[in-house]
């Protein structure tokens, strides 16, 4: 059991780390980095498309982890299985709601004419915004709920 905590120790270190590095790459994306990096992304202006790619590999992982970690957990302690079911299930819950609340109405953008003012990808775009904000939001409310309980303690 410590070799699979370890494990997913070393992971999480190693996407922050990564992840940092991007920050950092994207904050520092001009001209001179994108040349040494990639000769051919800086003439075309995609060297944001390689982060962009990198961070959905990462996504993926954690994705990937979790995953792994509600399997291992069915075999580990299969009374707390409900309990991460509950949250799976709410999860997808609010992806339906935000998926049925967002707009794909057709935006009018003069002079655009990229192929993402499309439905499908205006609606997806909507739901991860609202996505963010519910996360955020959450967040938020669990740090006050934290704070508040450790007052009245």
């Amino acid at each position: 059991m410590k070799t699979v905590g370890l494990i997913g120790k070393v992971i999480m270190f190693a996407i922050v780390v990564i992840a940092l590095a991007l920050a950092v790459l994207m904050g520092a994306n001009n001209e001179i980095l994108a040349e040494q990096i990639n000769p051919a992304a800086s003439a075309d202006g995609s060297f944001t498309g390689i982060i962009i790619v990198t961070t959905i590999a990462i996504l993926a992982i954690g994705v990937l982890g979790a995953i792994f970690s509600w399997v291992f957990e069915a075999f580990t302690n299969p009374e707390g299985l409900l309990k991460s079911a509950i949250i799976v299930v709410a999860c997808f819950a609010i992806v339906a709601i935000c998926w049925y609340l967002a707009d794909d109405t057709i935006l009018n953008l003069p002079g655009y004419e990229g192929t993402d003012n499309e439905p499908f990808m205006l609606k997806v775009a909507d739901t991860g915004i609202f996505l963010a904000y519910i996360s955020a939001s959450a967040a938020v409310l669990c740090i006050i709920y934290s704070e508040v309980r450790q007052l009245f303690r």
